[in-house]
């Protein structure tokens, strides 16, 4: 996601509700860039309670960075309960704290329509998306394989040149 304004930080922990922007590619196909045509804004709800697996939280990492991604696994070690999140168009995970977590995404705002987290077409989305993820992943690796294998045939084309 991206860094902004403290206010955002302080609204949730107000228990005040928010509407952000998405931005980066990590949660396509579901979020969109802000600076693309069908952009997409979320609404944040104040964090209660435990995340359950399949909520997008919205967290403040320790870089200053906020991040969307879902929740694939909820995890407790020595009395701390850790979320394992994955961005749904990423291969690798990240470990984030409860106290890290400000609030979780409710609903999407796209260019055309509003789904709410609670939506049974959403929530079946949710279970096939994560349930395809070893499919995502290899296509995923095949696709940078393919990618590296491109540019150095690029490379050595233009060195021939």
């Amino acid at each position: 996601m991206s860094r902004e304004p403290v206010k955002l930080k302080d609204e949730l922990l107000a228990g005040r509700p928010v509407i952000t922007f998405t931005s980066g590619v990590s949660m396509e196909p579901l979020l969109h860039d802000k600076r693309k045509k069908n952009a997409t804004h979320v609404l944040v709800m104040p964090m209660e309670g435990i995340c359950n697996v399949g909520d997008m939280p919205l967290a403040l990492l320790k870089d200053g960075r906020y991040i969307i991604h879902r929740i694939i696994r909820v995890d407790e070690k020595n009395g701390q309960v850790y979320y394992v999140t994955r961005g749904d168009n990423c291969i690798g995970c990240e470990y984030i704290p409860q106290e890290a977590v400000l609030g979780v995404v409710k609903e999407i705002y796209g260019k055309r329509k509003t789904v709410k987290v609670t939506d049974k077409g959403y929530l079946r989305y949710v279970k096939v998306w994560m349930k395809l993820y070893p499919i995502r992943r290899l296509g995923m690796r095949l696709r940078g394989i393919l990618q590296r294998v491109y540019h150095k045939l690029r490379k050595k084309e233009e060195k021939n040149v």
